[in-house]
């Protein structure tokens, strides 16, 4: 195995340590984050090729071309390769020279098409599924962080295979029964509840995009405001075109509520994770939630949900309390008649629960399944 040998990363023991590169079309956010926390706490050696600055749609088209030169140029053979999705796998395969070693792959699936829902515009992103279908079968092994998303794909992706080509149907549907979950990890040191006063304080911290659903988050809002209810309002996340009117309607009727609205820094950001008693979401899409984990990791009680991968990410013991299946106004109603103290009542149990997402605990699971395929390639 070129360059995977060992080395002293705890002075008690020697460990080997690889040389691993992931290829990021993405390196911006949550994407971002999630590599830097993998790699503060990993065993081996992690370095990250990013694609382009000029937005991601030109970033996932010559990706490709800027992933294979630079495995091409490395100055000694690479361990082996973390793909993250969106990303055309087969194509950074395919243009890495002969004479290149070729070295294992991991695809990790932050997300994918299949169980997207359709946009404004609707149709099927017909382009980007069959990427991810080519990596999938270009990838030594594929993980993806939640079950939720294993079954979509396991349900889904051979069904396209097969309208695509008759008879492919079967050996994608044995790929995806050798599926990884491995959640995604977050940075939980520095999260903890603050003390606050006043009305419960309710977190939005999601993209204003069509998939996030948020104008049935401002008609709830609006909603009990006028009904009388007290609350203060966090409305943070990047506004797309799609979630304009929702925001503007937020603006304009319940200003007086705001207290904190935009993109914020990382400090600022997690501050208000933590002055939170509330994170709520009304998401038609979601693969992970990494927004509504770390608010539970800095004390806020979670109301989302009873679909999509939301389930995986709170305790199974008050999955009653913090998931709703009815509308959204109808769970927010009965959730902000409670008392701070009834608010928060299994706080301390919520916490330790989510605290299976930490990177302390999670790192060791990546590291494990690197490990393993790099055990497979030698």
């Amino acid at each position: 195995m070129p360059g995977y040998s060992p080395d002293v990363k705890d002075p008690c023991s020697f460990i080997s340590v690889a040389d691993v590169v992931v290829l990021e079309p993405w390196y911006q956010g949550s994407h971002r984050s999630w590599v830097k926390g993998w790699r503060s706490h990993s065993n081996h050696s992690i370095r990250v090729i990013d694609g382009t600055d000029a937005g991601w749609r030109r970033s996932l088209v010559t990706a490709p071309t800027r992933f294979a030169e630079a495995i091409n140029d490395a100055a000694k053979p690479i361990d082996a390769l973390v793909a993250s999705t969106p990303i055309d796998l087969a194509s950074v395969l395919g243009l890495i020279d002969r004479s290149t070693y070729r070295p294992p792959t991991l695809l990790y699936m932050h997300e994918s098409q299949i169980g997207y829902p359709p946009g404004p515009k609707g149709g099927r992103p017909y382009r980007a599924m069959v990427n991810d279908l080519n990596s999938i079968m270009s990838a030594d092994k594929v993980a993806v962080a939640t079950q939720y998303h294993a079954d979509l794909l396991r349900k889904g992706m051979p069904t396209f295979a097969e309208e695509l080509v008759p008879g492919s149907g079967r050996k994608v549907q044995s790929k995806l029964e050798a599926l990884h979950v491995l959640p995604v990890g977050i940075e939980v040191s520095g999260l903890s509840p603050a003390s606050v006063s006043g009305p419960t304080r309710v977190l939005w911290n999601h993209r204003w995009s069509h998939d996030k659903n948020p104008g049935e988050f401002v008609h709830a809002m609006t909603l009990l405001a006028a009904e009388g209810y007290e609350f203060s309002l966090y409305a943070l996340g990047e506004v797309e075109r799609a979630g304009e009117k929702a925001h503007r309607r937020m603006t304009e009727q319940l200003s007086d509520r705001v207290l904190i609205s935009g993109i914020q820094n990382r400090d600022t950001y997690r501050q208000i994770l933590c002055n939170s008693d509330l994170v709520v979401s009304t998401a038609h899409h979601e693969f992970f939630g990494v927004a509504i984990a770390e608010a539970i990791a800095a004390g806020a009680r979670p109301l989302i949900p009873d679909r999509l991968s939301y389930p995986e990410i709170v305790p199974r013991e008050f999955s009653s309390e913090y998931l709703y299946s009815g509308p959204f106004d109808e769970a927010l109603r009965a959730t902000l008649s409670k008392s701070r103290d009834d608010l928060h009542i299994n706080r301390r149990r919520t916490r330790e629960c989510i605290s299976a997402f930490a990177w302390e605990a999670l790192a060791p699971k990546y590291d494990s399944l690197l490990d393993g395929l790099l055990a497979d390639a030698s």
